[in-house]
């Protein structure tokens, strides 16, 4: 669960940046990602706390991995210090097109994994 919080608070100050549709792509994948792993990590904590090298808590854990890797891509795509600190509030995203690859890849396998962790509920 280590940077959830940096993820949910970059999540919400996506939307009142005037998101390009990558953008908004990368906020709303990470937003199901992120609801997706909540749920899996409740109904699983205990499983999990007891065994963690069942499936389940594998996939949980590339989950949180692939939730990360994409918070990066938006931060480095919009030109935002990767810091454990939020970003500025007032930050605008300044897209980095050389940065749009590797942010359309993060969302990619963002979406792959929040429909695995799904299929596991």
């Amino acid at each position: 669960m280590k940077g959830i919080t940096g993820i949910v608070i970059v999540i919400c100050l996506l939307p009142m940046l005037g998101c390009s549709p990558l953008e908004t792509q990368a906020r709303d994948t990470a937003a199901a990602l992120s609801g997706s792993i909540v749920a899996a990590q409740t109904k699983y904590q205990a499983g999990c706390s007891a065994n963690p090298s069942q499936e389940i808590c594998q996939l949980i854990n590339r989950g949180v991995a692939g939730e990360n890797a994409l918070v990066t891509a938006i931060e480095t795509y919009c030109g935002w210090a990767i810091t454990p600190a939020p970003p500025d509030p007032h930050a605008t995203c300044a897209p980095a097109k050389s940065a749009s690859a590797t942010l359309q890849a993060a969302i990619a396998n963002a979406a792959a994994l929040t429909l695995q962790i799904k299929g596991a509920l």
